[in-house]
């Protein structure tokens, strides 16, 4: 059963009792008692699958109300408070950051990447960067002209072949990305714009139904593509040695040093096979345009195998 087969009182009593789902390799629970922040995430979330309450999760999620008349509340992640205090209107964005810091920022035998991922005919292509690099643009962009959606926060390395797991969730966009996007894609599926974050005005896109159905899919790393958005740039794609493009990812990377030997080996490989760029750009047709140049003209020419990682 998924949360969009369920009706609007059944989500919303799902969320206030607490729910599990999964999205890739990792399982989240959440309690959410307010009515209007469990109703959008059942909407950001129809179709993931609802898990049964016995499922163990890697992520407990919790709010409580901390205010009078409901106006504040806490945000709770495995029992330790995450946000404390904070108004209703910015419980939802925090909600998928909270999400983020309890799944990514936990010991894993993956390597992690902070990283777009998007893929097209089995091959992958990360978009390393920082925020406001607009790797998460690009990467909603991509996403509507037919690209899969892997993530649009972490890539997810597995370290036996090489492999990028998928963990499609909702992509975030920020301030100026919002009408972006809508201007690129009038198709695309948003939810409503949270004013007043920590991180400005936030609004999400829902992962696309065919990206939930194939989470369970991984896909072999083709190229490795180092946005930056910067307006007046035009669109400019620029090789990157295999040295730069190691150094940029391990500054990206979450737990690379806490891997240690296998963290080295593992992105070593990883760049061995794919093709490192940098990209500038101030107009998404024109990005969109450049990256899907590079589908079917791989200048590495290598497949993805385990023997690499041996």
């Amino acid at each position: 059963m998924k949360f969009g087969d369920l009706s609007l009182a059944e989500r919303i009593r799902c969320f206030r009792r607490g729910t599990a789902w999964r999205t890739g390799p990792y399982v989240v629970h959440a309690r959410v008692p307010i009515r209007f922040a469990a109703r959008h995430l059942a909407w950001l979330y129809q179709d993931f699958e609802v898990l049964p309450h016995e499922v163990i999760p890697d992520a407990e999620i919790s709010v409580r109300v901390a205010g009078f008349a409901w106006r504040r509340v806490s945000i709770f992640s495995d029992g330790a408070v995450r946000y404390r205090r904070v108004a209703r209107q910015q419980l939802v964005p925090l909600l998928e950051w909270t999400m983020n810091l309890s799944v990514f920022h936990r010991p894993t035998q993956n390597l992690l990447i902070h990283a777009a991922v998007v893929e097209k005919a089995g091959e992958a292509v990360l978009l390393p960067g920082e925020a406001g690099s607009g790797k998460s643009t690009l990467c909603a962009a991509l996403v509507h002209r037919g690209w899969r959606l892997l993530s649009d926060e972490v890539a997810v390395i597995r370290p036996s072949d090489g492999y990028l797991l998928p963990v499609p969730r909702p992509v975030s966009l920020k301030e100026g990305a919002i009408e972006a996007l809508r201007e690129f894609a009038p198709t695309a599926c948003l939810g409503p714009v949270w004013p007043r974050t920590a991180k400005g005005r936030v609004a999400h896109v829902l992962p696309p139904t065919a990206s939930v159905q194939r989470m369970d899919e991984p896909a072999g790393p083709a190229w490795i593509v180092f946005p930056q958005f910067r307006p007046g740039a035009g669109c400019q794609l620029e090789p990157l040695g295999k040295a730069d493009t190691l150094l940029h990812c391990a500054g990206n990377a979450f737990n690379y040093s806490v891997l240690g030997r296998q963290g080295f080996k593992t992105l070593a490989a990883v760049i061995d096979i794919c093709s490192g760029y940098e990209l500038v750009f101030d107009d998404l047709e024109a990005a969109v345009r450049t990256l899907e140049s590079l589908h079917g003209r791989r200048d590495a020419g290598l497949a993805v195998s385990g023997g690499a990682w041996s």
